[in-house]
C-alpha cells in the first residue's frame, strides 16, 4: 500500500495528500516532540553558559577581594590636584595635601 500512494503522491506532483487522519496526527506529534526536545536542549545550553558566566564572576570578585595592597603609605603626588601631593595611609587618601615643592613629615593622627 505505501509503495502505490508514493506512486500516486509522485504523479500528482504531491498537490493531493495521501495521509490519513491517524498518520497525520502521528507525524505531527512527531514533529512537536522533536522541537520540544530540542528546546530543551537549547534551554539546557543556555543556563550552563549562565552558570559559566556566574561562576566567572564570583571568582574575579574574590580575586579582587583577596589582592593584598603592596603601596605602602607615604606622600605621592595628588591624582586629583597637579602641583600638590597627598598622603597615602596604605588604604586610602587622605585629606591631607601639600604643595609638592618639599614633602613634609607624615601627619600626625
Amino acid at each position: 500500500m505505501g509503495i502505490i500512494r508514493k506512486t500516486i503522491s509522485i504523479s500528482t506532483a504531491g498537490v493531493i495528500p495521501f495521509r490519513n487522519t491517524d498518520e497525520r496526527t502521528a507525524k505531527y506529534t512527531k514533529q512537536t516532540r522533536n522541537a520540544a526536545r530540542a528546546q530543551v536542549v537549547q534551554q539546557g545550553v543556555n543556563l550552563d553558559l549562565q552558570r559559566q558566566q556566574l561562576a566567572a564572576l564570583n571568582h574575579a570578585n574574590t580575586r579582587e577581594e583577596m589582592r593584598p595592597n603592596t603601596t605602602q603609605a607615604n606622600w605621592y603626588p595628588d591624582p586629583g590636584n597637579p602641583g600638590y601631593i597627598r598622603w597615602y595611609d596604605g588604604a586610602q587618601w587622605t585629606s591631607h595635601a601639600q604643595p609638592a615643592n618639599s614633602p613634609p613629615p607624615p601627619p600626625n593622627y
